[in-house]
């Protein structure tokens, strides 16, 4: 067996660290379902210490060679390693058991024990091998009890998250799952379905795309096409992908399940209308802007034929979307309105925000400099717009 990959299944446990991640990009239904109420402002006090021994002594829970060794002498140690994780874990499940609350839902210990079975089922499907183009080759290898215990431990060691953390994780998913899931069943659309099946079976996209270095080349570029130059010979001309550049930017048809290329960049692709130009996007180390030339639409699968479980993959897809997305809020809300009087803990917390808006300072700053000069370029690419390509054929 295989061993598992970290990043397969670490949806499974978004710990939260104080601060939200940018969210990924999800459908409009799936975000209407991420709405939460505004950030509470009354402050989250960590729970009172454990009481001490009857006798009025602080309370000894090991000895050794006579010598005692007191809950107060474990409790400052057990802080500062690990207090401040655990502490953010417990307010997630407060403020999602807030929410769950307000909307009159009850999250029962069945529930729980379902979350679980979903976990096991998604450690189970790591097993599965794919090939270079991002397909299955296996079929998740079945594994007893006790193989899919060892899986979940090696986890949970890879992400130093004991078993008393994930069993509150394993209870915040819950409660995220039983607030998302009927709203996202609610949206299901045919139209969705239906895109979703292309994902799935095969429907490809022609793209044409060019790599910039910086804000500068972007500018460059975007003043090039303003005046009407092609897309394809503005790549030829300034994009920094030699290669592609000699044939416009060209790219082989792919599908979303390829893993050839980023994730985000796949993303982009299939959200552009045919013959739409994409705002300039940072993917690592450089930007890109994509033409969407043409889609191709699946070959071997008929939609009728597999509308339902195409609809099950889109919900169970858009519903964990849906979590992240309110696992994020819950971050801005812990960020606006979490209070801790511990000096340590306290401690922990304002070098944990100090990091991550010197992040955000700098993610900031890219995205204001992209918005800058999309604004700057905006009246000359509306001016000489141009109309869009050749429909998507109808047979690959």
């Amino acid at each position: 067996m295989k061993p598992i990959i970290p990043a397969i299944l670490i949806g499974l446990l978004l710990l939260l660290q104080g601060c939200h991640s940018q969210p990924a990009p999800i459908s409009p239904e799936a975000a209407a379902t991420s709405a939460l109420p505004p950030p509470i402002t009354s402050p989250v006090t960590p729970a009172a210490p454990a009481a001490a021994s009857p006798t009025g002594e602080d309370e000894v829970i090991a000895t050794v060679r006579g010598d005692a060794i007191t809950r107060k002498d474990l409790e400052p140690v057990l802080i500062e390693a690990y207090g401040l994780n655990v502490l953010l874990t417990l307010v997630q499940l407060d403020l999602v058991e807030q929410e769950a609350a307000n909307q009159h839902l009850v999250v029962t210990p069945a529930d729980v024990a379902s979350e679980r079975t979903i976990t096991m089922q998604n450690l189970q499907r790591a097993t599965q091998q794919m090939d270079a183009s991002g397909q299955p080759t296996t079929q998740p290898e079945t594994l007893s009890t006790q193989q899919q215990e060892q899986l979940l431990d090696q986890l949970l060691q890879q992400q130093h998250v004991s078993k008393a953390e994930f069993n509150v994780i394993l209870e915040v998913n819950a409660y995220l799952r039983k607030i998302a899931g009927p709203k996202v069943n609610a949206n299901l659309t045919d139209d969705a379905i239906r895109k979703q099946f292309n994902a799935m079976y095969g429907e490809k996209v022609v793209v044409h795309y060019i790599v910039c270095n910086n804000m500068s080349e972007v500018a460059e570029v975007r003043r090039a096409l303003a005046t009407g130059q092609s897309f394809e010979d503005v790549a030829r001309l300034r994009s920094r992908d030699r290669q592609s550049a000699a044939t416009g930017g060209e790219l082989p048809p792919f599908t979303l399940a390829d893993n050839r290329f980023p994730e985000e960049f796949k993303q982009l692709a299939f959200n552009l209308k045919v013959g739409e130009v994409s705002d300039p996007v940072q993917i690592h180390q450089f930007i890109y802007i994509i033409k969407l030339v043409d889609r191709i639409p699946p070959a071997l699968a008929r939609f009728e034929d597999y509308r339902d479980s195409v609809k099950k993959e889109l919900y169970d897809n858009t519903v964990e979307a849906a979590m992240k997305a309110m696992r994020d809020r819950l971050g801005t809300m812990a960020l606006e309105s979490l209070r801790i009087r511990d000096p340590v803990l306290a401690e922990q917390w304002a070098q944990r925000i100090g990091s991550k808006n010197d992040q955000n300072q700098t993610d900031e700053q890219i995205r204001q400099e992209l918005d800058k000069e999309h604004a700057q370029q905006l009246p000359a690419r509306q001016a000489a717009a141009q109309p869009p390509a050749t429909m998507p054929a109808t047979a690959p």
